[in-house]
């Protein structure tokens, strides 16, 4: 083997090495909802504070960034069935459903987007220490924004247990925020349900998606 098969051979190794390591801290990462807040929440934060200025021209940044940063470890389909509710999911047709948790997908994008839509470089996030989630499904966890000078958002994010049905491994999944005592998916619930009645379930969809295309506004104090 020549020396340039050789590097070559290093190289790839090291990359399959580092792949391996990095799958195996995500796996890690994902097992504990605690951890996965933390580190979730701290790397947004950290996108906020190195794209502010990007913000400030295009709030709708906010939503690129949630995208890449929230919504992979956000259980949106069953945010959406369980927003939904039974009586009226098994009413949808296969394309309706699809549909639904689509635009929901979306819509859920924008509302955590314009949560963090007061971001200021003062501000910093922390979440409460891990405790024992070990025999539970579902788990909340109590994060705030801190601030110097202003009161604490309090941020309660409810995780869902799941299972690999292959390999058995455990993660979790956020599906739900409570911003301040107030739940996306209680409040929406309520909304859905007597627009389901009032109008169907097309003109519920429909409603979503606007308000998910909505853009973004900041407001003048919250861009100092």
């Amino acid at each position: 083997m020549n020396l340039v098969k050789i590097k070559k051979y290093v190289a790839l190794t090291f990359v399959f090495v580092c792949i391996g390591i990095s799958s195996m801290a995500q796996a890690a990462m994902e097992a504990d909802p605690y951890i996965l807040l933390k580190n979730v929440a701290q790397s947004a934060f950290n996108r906020f504070d190195k794209e502010l200025d990007t913000i400030k021209q295009n709030p709708d940044h906010l939503k690129v960034i949630v995208s890449e940063e929230l919504l992979p470890h956000i259980d949106y389909t069953y945010a959406s069935y369980k927003v939904l509710g039974n009586k009226h999911f098994r009413k949808l047709s296969t394309e309706q459903k699809r549909e639904f948790v689509q635009v929901f997908k979306d819509y859920m994008v924008t509302v955590y987007a314009q949560v963090f839509s007061t971001y200021r470089q003062t501000q910093s996030v922390a979440v409460e220490p891990s405790k024992d989630f070990s025999n539970l499904n579902i788990v909340v966890v109590k994060s705030k924004i801190i601030e110097p000078g202003r009161p604490d958002i309090d941020l309660y994010f409810k995780f869902r247990k799941r299972e690999d049905k292959n390999t058995g491994a455990i993660s979790w999944r956020a599906y739900d925020m409570d911003a301040e005592g107030i739940s996306v998916l209680d409040t929406k619930r309520k909304e859905i349900n007597e627009a389901i009645k009032r109008s169907g379930i097309k003109a519920v969809i429909a409603d979503l998606k606007s308000k998910a295309e909505k853009p973004l506004v900041l407001k003048q104090q919250d861009t100092q």
